[in-house]
């Protein structure tokens, strides 16, 4: 067995083949339901084996495409698992929500293509294979009547000068593992990566595709999108800080990181407080996720890759809670403005309680998957710049006026009365199970964060 054959090259084959069954729904979704699912598993099994055990299936971990090669290591496998089974979710999601046929196939193939900007070397060309994914992904994002294409192509536009802003900060760089050769070198190679990084992230001032994309494409792709997406770009980050030793003790890196993940927060929340129109104002809740991220991997030097870490699974639950949310709550619905939650939590009461779960986690609120990276990103503020508490702490404070503002429109008296069913939708149950998996997590935060620092540490060895 090929470690990244099985689980880069063989889901896209598979996801592009049972794109002929599509019709048949019912098969079509559990086949990639299932081969999702025992991805996932299989990684974290595989995973407890070593090179040297008698019962190792094999010790494989390189394929070579057009001369590049993907490399999947033992060490690997339990993240590549963890972000299986996060797409695992969103396709066990498409059994009740969101019809397009072609969403659950290119679902596999886009975490495939995470997989493999993950796993790449050189890993400068994880840009590039990010960008196909996302030229790909487009046709499932613009399924629907939506005219207006200015989001969709300023997306484009960024993600393509992206490709080559990277590329040639690569180019700049090739043979300066140990140390650049001139400190001009270093200055114009840093700002190309840091603008290339940008436009691909959204990061201010490039972020005003995010909000006009959320408007003009279907919402659940684009949550999907949006989970992933930040994943392999911090990532890659990663794998900057641990190749290139003088970019490790390049004195303005982390702190430009820090401060640029600060303004994000605060613009993520001063924007989604003052939106009228609920997809923008859900895009603006990402572009803080997307802030905490990257504050995190500002913060490195004082608590490592744990706060990194400890941030992925609760902006994976989060996302994928408000995408649900707004596409059930929002999305059927003629007009898209905020009045549209009017009275839903007597309507919808289960996707009225799990949007709210989702901009706790977020906001990092007590009892929320995302209340221990909050403190331990607070606490890492604290021992930085006053500028940047303040900044995270202003941008937190416009999110739960944000959440407020939500609550009371859903919680606006209606004509209707709050009644529970008589019989329970199969669909609540994993409603109820994503609510109750986030509740845990942000009560025993070390037993799903322990594994993921260990295994993250791992990967980045330098760092």
């Amino acid at each position: 067995m090929n470690l990244p054959f099985f689980w880069i090259i063989l889901p896209i084959i598979l996801s592009t083949v049972t794109l002929l069954i599509r019709k048949k729904t019912l098969l079509y979704r559990s086949v990639l339901t299932a081969l999702t699912f025992l991805l996932g598993m299989g990684a974290f099994i595989i995973a407890t084996q070593t090179p040297n055990a008698s019962n190792l299936i094999s010790s494989s971990e390189r394929f070579l495409v057009l001369g590049r090669s993907l490399n999947v290591t033992y060490t690997d496998l339990p993240l590549i698992g963890t972000i299986y089974l996060i797409a695992c979710i969103w396709i066990i999601s498409t059994f009740f929500y969101f019809p397009n046929e072609y969403f659950p196939a290119f679902c596999v193939a886009y975490t495939a293509f995470i997989i493999a900007s993950i796993s790449i070397d050189p890993f400068l060309y994880s840009v590039l294979i990010l960008f196909l994914a996302n030229t790909f992904f487009l046709p499932v994002l613009s399924s629907g009547t939506y005219k207006r294409i200015t989001g969709r192509m300023r997306f484009l536009v960024f993600q393509l000068l992206s490709v080559f802003l990277i590329l040639f900060a690569g180019w700049i760089l090739a043979g300066g593992e140990i140390a650049p050769v001139e400190e001009d070198q270093l200055f114009i190679s840093s700002v190309l990566l840091g603008c290339g990084i940008a436009l691909w992230l959204g990061v201010f001032p490039f972020h005003t595709w995010i909000p006009l994309l959320a408007e003009e494409v279907s919402f659940f792709p684009f949550g999907f999108m949006l989970t992933l997406m930040p994943v392999s770009g911090i990532f890659m980050l990663l794998k900057f800080l641990n190749s290139f030793a003088w970019l490790r003790e390049y004195s303005v890196f982390f702190p430009a990181l820090q401060y640029l993940g600060a303004v994000m927060i605060l613009l993520g929340g001063f924007g989604a407080f003052f939106q009228k129109n609920t997809a923008r104002m859900v895009a603006y809740v990402f572009i803080s996720g997307i802030g905490m991220l990257l504050c995190s991997v500002g913060f490195i030097p004082i608590v490592s890759t744990d706060l990194v870490s400890a941030w992925l699974i609760p902006i994976a639950i989060a996302f994928w809670s408000i995408s649900l949310a707004y596409h059930e709550l929002v999305s059927t619905k003629l007009g898209q403005t905020i009045e549209c939650l009017k009275g839903d939590l007597f309507n919808k009461p289960l996707h009225s309680i799990l949007l709210i779960s989702g901009l706790f986690s977020i906001i990092g609120l007590p009892f929320a998957s995302g209340f221990a990276p909050n403190i331990l990103i607070l606490h890492s503020a604290i021992e930085s710049k006053r500028s940047i508490l303040f900044a995270i702490l202003g941008g937190e404070v416009f999110l739960i006026l944000t959440c407020i503002r939500v609550m009371l429109r859903l919680t606006l008296p209606s004509e209707q009365k709050l009644v529970i069913p008589d019989k329970i939708n199969i669909d609540r149950i994993l409603v109820v199970l994503v609510i109750l998996l986030n509740i845990s997590m942000g009560i025993f935060p070390s037993v799903f964060f322990g594994p993921l620092f260990t295994t993250i540490s791992k990967i980045f060895p330098l760092i």
